[in-house]
């Protein structure tokens, strides 16, 4: 019979264990990352047992009545063991249902795990969402290239690169000071174009950075004059690449440096033997309408579509 335990900081390590162990865990579920905004979340994560053996996760927190997967994440849903059943997923959900009735909560907002980062066939959940009522609240979609078959970069975005290069463009990845200089070109951009700012600070950033320096990368692309012009940050999920952030300043726009940039890191990855490159969702504030010129940059690259999908399941 399963069991349910709340995590403890005493069960960091079996917690980060299980995550690398998974068929679909990624460093964003490690604690180290989960807990550089602990301030801001009130962590409800959850642990399944059968017997002594972990069979699942669920990283998680709570705000009023409501259990959620887990906001401050890109995504979620349940850690899986690579030997689990669907049918101990089904009392999984079974089990969940009752412990959340059991502590008060209303609701339970499932954030679904993307198909491309999964390790092996992971859609039991699916299933036992659509049993258990769920119902779907948010669909966002994200771009993604699959580095396994034929690039279609369009001609265009191959001249761009091209004249760069001719023209002494360089790429420069994890240089001193670059993820500082980066920062600045994003809060600027955010600022001036949607009067937002990055969701992480750089004192923030630069945490992850030290705490993960094999899952995260900063990327910058640099002119003959030697500025940086345009940028990315990268996490490097093993399997799947994806980039958290995007910019580049009003000439790197112009000279369209993220051409060079884009075609030189998608390249890269391929190369390294990557599955897929995921370019993130394109959705306005609303979370209902697409930002379709981001999304049209983003096919330039031969990224298309993936669901990402949000669920509430309400607790009787």
């Amino acid at each position: 019979m399963i069991h349910i335990v709340r995590y403890t900081a005493d069960k960091k390590a079996e917690w980060d264990s299980f995550v690398r162990e998974s068929k679909n865990g990624t460093f964003l579920f490690l604690r180290d990352y989960m807990e550089y905004h602990a301030d801001r979340f009130e962590d409800y994560s959850l642990m399944y047992y059968k017997g002594d053996k972990l069979l699942s996760l669920l990283p998680a927190n709570r705000r009023g009545k409501s259990l959620w997967s887990h906001q401050g994440l890109t995504y979620g849903g349940l850690v899986l063991n690579k030997k689990v059943h669907n049918v101990e997923i089904g009392e999984i959900f079974d089990k969940t249902m009752q412990f959340l009735h059991e502590e008060g909560i209303k609701e339970w907002y499932y954030k679904q795990m993307p198909t491309i980062y999964n390790k092996q066939p992971s859609e039991d959940d699916s299933y036992w969402l659509w049993r258990n009522g769920a119902e779907i609240i948010e669909c966002n979609l994200m771009s993604a290239i699959n580095l396994r078959s034929e690039l279609h970069i369009s001609p265009r975005r191959c001249t761009y690169a091209n004249k760069l290069k001719r023209e002494g463009w360089e790429i420069v990845c994890d240089s001193e000071g670059l993820m500082k200089q980066f920062w600045t070109v994003l809060s600027d951009n955010l600022r001036e174009t949607y009067n937002s700012k990055p969701v992480h600070t750089i004192e923030e950033m630069e945490r992850l950075k030290s705490l993960f320096p094999r899952n995260i990368f900063c990327y910058g692309v640099v002119s003959p004059e030697g500025n940086l012009e345009g940028g990315t940050l990268i996490y490097d999920s093993s399997q799947v690449v994806r980039t958290q952030y995007i910019s580049s300043t009003p000439f790197g726009k112009k000279t369209k440096a993220l051409d060079l940039l884009l075609s030189h890191v998608v390249e890269h990855y391929r190369n390294e033997g990557y599955n897929y490159f995921d370019f993130g969702t394109s959705m306005e504030d609303d979370k209902v309408h697409l930002m379709e010129p981001l999304i049209q940059q983003k096919e330039g690259f031969g990224a298309r579509g993936i669901a990402c999908r949000l669920y509430k399941l309400m607790i009787r």
